[in-house]
């Protein structure tokens, strides 16, 4: 098991940097959430990650090809496992995202299920079961996990991942927990590919970005991992998964920045209200009502349902008291 004495280094300023960066893309993409443009934008990731995460991988595909096979179409001429792997990343980050949307646990039946929607190039007796015999991974220093270990060992994965979620940073326990599953190497094959989506929906569970490690920054991902688990150093993935972050956030920052200055306004207007108490908890229903031009009885009708809906609760006596917003305003965006 991969040593959880980590960081050997102070992310805090990078990861502070990253957080922020989240916070404006969940709070500019809130109003606009139920645009098609912006499906389109998570559709054209899915894509480009389909492509890179196999490209890692030795595939061939282009990226247009990973478009066309995505549309459901067969490209003539290239090899069919490859695009069946691809259509393998597709079914599951499906899986993942339905997953999420009916909050299932995050355990090993999970981690078994994501393998055998996703190595749909291996053998069905081969998906989403645990290897049986040895493993090597060619020209690494590193040696995984012993078959008759691997039960045990993803227990303690998933153990040692809730517990950095509750001591540290989200991100650096998702970074863990993808180098230390990698170093299980718990699949006869497809560990790569499953990892990457297993990281993602751990990101996206944490209100941050998927991510898409580029087929160009193949080996860097690779030495990275090696580094942290043949020598113990997890700063070259941590800095790699951070610039990754970084990197698509800014990107979907800038497709945000297309839209028109006045988006805001098409939100409902109870998600309006919550945004502002959520910044000011002392606002008193006349000053919502005025913020949003609208009549203070029609404010203070979308307040009480709100408080029914157990999304707004009110604390202190009923003149100066504060005004708590329960849960996370930004909804989960379903893929087409």
């Amino acid at each position: 098991m991969l040593s959880t004495s980590f960081p050997s280094s102070d992310y805090r300023e990078e990861i502070a940097q990253v957080e922020s960066l989240a916070a404006t893309w969940r709070r500019q993409r809130r109003p606009i959430a139920s645009l098609e443009a912006l499906r389109s934008y998570e559709e054209d990731f899915l894509v480009r990650m389909a492509y890179n995460s196999n490209a890692i991988e030795g595939s061939t595909l282009t990226l247009a090809e990973t478009e066309i096979i995505y549309e459901g179409e067969f490209v003539p001429g290239k090899p069919g496992r490859e695009q069946i792997a691809a259509r393998g990343i597709f079914e599951g980050h499906d899986f993942l995202s339905r997953c999420s949307a009916e909050k299932h646990p995050f355990d090993k039946n999970l981690i078994l299920d994501t393998h055998e929607r996703c190595a749909l190039d291996l053998q069905p007796a081969a998906r989403g079961i645990y290897r049986n015999a040895p493993a090597i991974i060619r020209a690494s220093r590193t040696t995984p996990t012993s078959p008759l270990r691997i039960r045990e060992e993803v227990g303690d994965l998933l153990f040692h991942f809730n517990r950095l979620i509750q001591e540290g940073s989200p991100l650096l326990a998702c970074a863990w927990f993808h180098a230390a599953f990698e170093a299980i190497h718990p699949f006869a094959d497809g560990n790569g590919r499953t990892g990457r989506l297993l990281l993602n929906a751990q990101l996206e569970s944490f209100k941050l970005a998927p991510v898409a490690i580029k087929a160009s920054h193949a080996l860097e991902y690779k030495e990275s991992l090696e580094r942290w688990q043949a020598d113990g150093d997890d700063a070259p993935f941590v800095h790699l998964l951070l610039a990754c972050e970084t990197e698509e956030l800014e990107k979907r920052l800038q497709f945000l920045a297309q839209f028109p200055t006045d988006a805001k306004s098409r939100a409902p207007l109870d998600e309006r209200v919550l945004e502002l108490l959520q910044a000011n908890p002392s606002s008193s229903a006349r000053e919502l009502a005025d913020s949003l031009d609208v009549s203070t009885r029609h404010i203070q009708r979308i307040m009480k349902q709100l408080q029914e809906d157990g999304k707004l609760h009110h604390t202190g006596p009923r003149k100066g008291g504060r005004w708590e917003v329960v849960g996370d305003l930004t909804p989960d965006l379903p893929l087409a």
